[in-house]
């Protein structure tokens, strides 16, 4: 999301969308690093950045994975088996 939408209503609405979704990440349940996305996109659909109907609460990790798949560009399976064994190790 651009800068642009970081004002008083951007505010506003992504706490409205936050209580809503209770305060957690409605992909993994996480409470940690919550984050608002747009489940249409800002360029794709403009008129729907302040509609609470198209905000959902994720968590950072999950915003990240939705965003990347949106642009397609989501790791190779070899690279997220490459990552998991790294998390595994330690």
């Amino acid at each position: 999301m651009g800068v642009a939408h970081h004002n008083s209503r951007w505010r506003a609405v992504r706490m409205q969308a936050v209580r809503r979704d209770d305060f957690k990440c409605t992909e993994c349940g996480s409470r940690w690093r919550l984050e608002v996305h747009h489940v249409i996109p800002v360029e794709a659909a403009p008129e729907l950045t302040f509609d609470l109907g198209n905000l959902k609460t994720l968590c950072r990790d999950c915003h990240l994975q939705k965003t990347l798949a949106e642009r397609g560009q989501l790791p190779s399976p070899a690279r997220k088996q490459w990552a998991t064994l790294l998390r595994e190790d330690f």
